[in-house]
């Protein structure tokens, strides 16, 4: 089984509609994806239902996340709906496009261990937020793109993120970089600390899987980091 646990589903472009993907993904030998979206021109709400419009339609092969920004008055509501009515599996936060102070983070944070849901964070110039609240929660931490962003390359916030994935419940996603710094990561780590993620429409899938492939790992490990990891995040 192989698991893009990171993908923009929803057009354009039009090879990120539901229907199109699920194709991609099969000739691709891709298994399950899980998705989120960002509507830029309407509210996070719409993003959500339409999410888990699209996880009815494809319950085999996507698994939805909420899109929510921690600094709107109505996020701690519509994360709950997107739980308990929406039946949607995890949480995605964009602190680089949504800069928000700690104590508003501590309120999602609060609901995502309530309710046992995955934090993916894309991370801004903030890491000391995250080393904070990974000591204060029991909640599992994604950090999109090994927190570097996407094909920044950057070094030294690489570094920062391999820092908070030494807590036993941050691990890095592996989106948006290339194979030098996913092999720096991992040895610096361990397979059970990386999960891999495509970020597409941003990057074909398969690239990112041959990158996992390319690693000195046996076939075990790279199993781990190819769909075991994230499915004991998710708790299936």
């Amino acid at each position: 089984m192989i698991i893009d646990s990171h993908v923009h589903i929803g057009g354009p472009p039009k090879e990120s509609e539901p229907k199109n993907f699920a194709k991609l993904m099969k000739t691709s030998k891709i298994d399950k994806a899980i998705i989120f979206r960002y509507f830029y021109d309407k509210p996070t709400i719409f993003s959500n239902r339409y999410i888990s419009s699209v996880v009815e339609q494809f319950s085999n092969q996507y698994v939805g996340f909420a899109w929510i920004n921690p600094n709107e008055e109505t996020a701690t509501k519509e994360l709950k709906e997107s739980i308990t009515k929406w039946k949607l599996k995890g949480v995605k936060l964009h602190l680089e496009m949504h800069p928000t102070p700690l104590e508003k983070l501590r309120k999602i944070f609060n609901i995502a261990e309530k309710y046992t849901i995955p934090i993916c964070l894309h991370l801004g110039n903030d890491f000391n937020q995250i080393e904070i609240l990974s000591q204060e929660y029991n909640v599992k931490i994604i950090i999109a793109h090994l927190g570097t962003g996407v094909y920044c390359l950057d070094i030294n916030r690489l570094k920062k993120a391999i820092e908070l994935a030494k807590n036993k419940n941050v691990f890095l996603e592996t989106s948006g970089n290339t194979y030098p710094l996913v092999d720096y990561a991992l040895k610096a780590l361990n397979p059970t600390k990386l999960i891999m993620g495509s970020d597409f429409p941003h990057e074909h899938p398969l690239v990112s899987v041959k990158i996992i492939e390319l690693l000195k790992l046996s076939d075990k490990n790279k199993d781990l980091i190819l769909q075991k990891n994230i499915l004991q995040i998710l708790e299936v």
